[in-house]
């Protein structure tokens, strides 16, 4: 593959060309370096559904913008949540672990039973940690109560499972 730039013109809509300079990304801030890295991003993405980091990545540098706007917001109101964050921490993981996990099976039936075994791991360790945040009776959220309004069906769900088995 050439390194060689080739030469492209486009027309694109005022709104589209407004939003192309508003548009940040690192060490991008032409129009021209703005485009080549939209579709170097797109080509990553499209062909990288086999490497679990570059989808991590990937799917890190789509949510960026929104932590950066909640981490602002956090940081102009004073306040933060763990909730907010774990699950900030815990998504890009699950969507990577999900649309790589069958990159590579050979054996559709082993692959399937391996993906729902470390989808189980990564969910029940998330909920594990939304658990943890209802251990004292205000959770270091926005909203104190939002963890300990939200368990008592999930307690009620886990002593029907505890009766029953």
């Amino acid at each position: 593959m050439s390194a060689k730039s080739v030469p492209l013109s486009v027309r694109i809509t005022p709104d589209d060309a407004e939003f192309l300079a508003r548009l940040r990304i690192d060490q991008a801030t032409t129009p021209s370096e703005k485009l080549r890295a939209l579709v170097g991003a797109e080509r990553r993405r499209r062909e990288g559904y086999r490497d679990y980091g570059r989808v991590l990545a990937l799917t890190r540098e789509t949510l960026g913008p929104t932590l950066e706007r909640i981490l602002t917001a956090e940081n102009n109101e004073r306040v933060h949540s763990e909730l907010v964050h774990s699950v900030a921490e815990a998504l890009p993981d699950l969507m990577a672990y999900l649309l790589t996990a069958m990159a590579d099976v050979e054996e559709e039936r082993r692959g399937l039973e391996r993906l729902e075994q470390q989808l189980a791991d990564r969910v029940f360790r998330f909920v594990e940690t939304m658990i943890r945040l209802g251990v004292t009776r205000k959770a270091p959220a926005y909203d104190p109560d939002v963890v300990t309004d939200r368990l008592e069906p999930i307690l009620e769900l886990t002593d029907v499972i505890r009766k029953t088995q």
